[in-house]
């Protein structure tokens, strides 16, 4: 069971190539109160404002349009 001292977070940390074996992972640490995540939402929660300097480069980093196109929207509203 997950400590309830802190918040609980995870990212797929199953260890399987087994989509079947993968779910069953997830679902047994979400019963446990395991918030289960991805690192593109991670990170983005992480910065908690668009409006931090380093907002390009982790958008950027994150290799994904969508999160291109939030990184040069956050770059243009800085300027």
């Amino acid at each position: 069971m997950a400590n309830r001292a802190y918040e609980p977070l995870t990212m797929d940390a199953s260890g399987t190539f087994s989509e079947t074996k993968r779910e069953a992972g997830l679902l047994r640490m979400m019963q446990a109160g395991v918030i289960v995540s991805d690192y593109a939402t991670l990170m983005v929660e992480i910065l908690k404002d668009n409006r931090r300097p380093e907002v390009g480069a982790v958008y950027g980093a994150l290799d994904m349009p969508w999160a291109t196109l939030v990184g040069q929207i956050a770059g243009a509203m800085r300027k």
